[in-house]
């Protein structure tokens, strides 16, 4: 069994009520927006609830609302149906191109072939480019009849205003922190400490936190447990130790780190949680998430200003949006570590 049919055993649609409430709604007043705009954080049953949706227009069934057993529902399950087009990030690629709007468009040039309503799916939609957003915003300006365009953005700031104005905006609520971490306890039988610190890393994607954890059947493995240990180790060394010698360390942390382009966004997430458990010890040490690092915390922590703190919690956003805005991996990191060095001035470990 996959990872993903493993998540939707605890039903994504029935924790996300209020959005599949409003998009039957739309259904049943048969009022079908040209296109609309599902929001939310990355594997919250987005783009389960976009399938519910293509299926709730096209059901050919007359005692209920989504039979799952008729025609239409039997293809839309087994992604077959001709008239259900998605489009995606391409495997090794960082943007969607206007070559796939563009290819998109020429297949919606005709009718559907048997869809009440053809459905035109466009997954982490914010990852369009510019001119792939602008050949879109043409076909939203001029919808195909009986075509609906459904967009899946975590970041909507990275919209086009134009695109979002003509778009029906639905949100999914985030997976709590606690519901996550309960869910990889009681299903997977995960270490408590373990699926606390997961499910606080992962920011609400429970598929994340379960890679995490290694629980994934799909080959997903990173490591991760053994290579947050290291990464934290390192940050913890870099620290406590003077600022000639930790200026070698930051850069070789910095080196290691970007020969796994792929995974910089997990280790970036790893160090949001260092630097926010740096802040929050003195004053809640029980609530930090790396509670198998507290000997540290409660050692360091004490020597560090919390507006030394802050400064170093800003400049690791500001590195992240570098890096997503396409810099140069290396120099965005030995930017950032010769920068909390700096920062960091005299403070000496023992």
């Amino acid at each position: 069994m996959g990872i993903d049919q493993t998540m939707y055993d605890f039903d994504q649609m029935q924790y996300q009520t209020r959005a599949v409430s409003e998009l039957t709604g739309l259904i049943q007043a048969k009022k079908i927006p040209n296109a609309i705009l599902f929001m939310g954080n990355e594997n919250i049953g987005k783009k389960e609830a976009a399938f519910f949706f293509a299926k709730g227009c096209n059901c050919s069934s007359k005692e209920q609302f989504v039979c799952n057993n008729c025609k239409s529902c039997r293809k839309i399950n087994a992604k077959t149906h001709p008239d259900i087009l998605c489009i995606h990030l391409k495997k090794g690629k960082k943007i969607i191109s206007i070559s796939q709007i563009r290819e998109m468009g020429l297949t919606i040039s005709s009718k559907p072939n048997e869809a009440k309503f053809r459905m035109v799916l466009i997954s982490n939609a914010e990852l369009m480019n510019v001119q792939a957003q602008n050949a879109l915003l043409k076909r939203l300006e001029e919808p195909p009849e009986k075509t609906f365009f459904i967009l899946i953005a975590s970041k909507i700031s990275f919209l086009l205003p134009t695109i979002i104005s003509r778009c029906r905006i639905i949100r999914f609520k985030p997976l709590t922190d606690k519901f996550i971490e309960q869910y990889l306890i009681n299903e997977f039988k995960a270490d408590r400490q373990m699926a606390m610190i997961a499910s606080k890393t992962a920011d609400s994607d429970l598929k994340k936190a379960m890679i995490y954890l290694d629980l994934s059947t799909d080959n997903e493995s990173l490591n991760w447990i053994n290579k947050r240990k290291w990464i934290l180790n390192s940050l913890t060394d870099i620290i406590k130790t003077d600022t000639c010698d930790c200026i070698s360390k930051g850069l070789m942390l910095s080196q290691k780190l970007s020969t796994e382009p792929g995974l910089i966004d997990d280790a970036i997430a790893i160090m949001k949680t260092f630097f926010r458990d740096l802040i929050i010890f003195p004053f809640h040490p029980k609530k930090i998430v790396n509670l198998d690092f507290s000997d540290f915390f409660a050692d360091i922590g004490q020597r560090i200003e919390t507006k030394k703190t802050d400064e170093w919690i800003k400049e690791l956003f500001e590195t992240e949006k570098r890096i997503n805005s396409n810099s140069t991996l290396r120099l965005a990191l030995d930017s950032f570590f010769l920068k909390i060095i700096t920062h960091k001035g005299n403070l000496i470990y023992g």
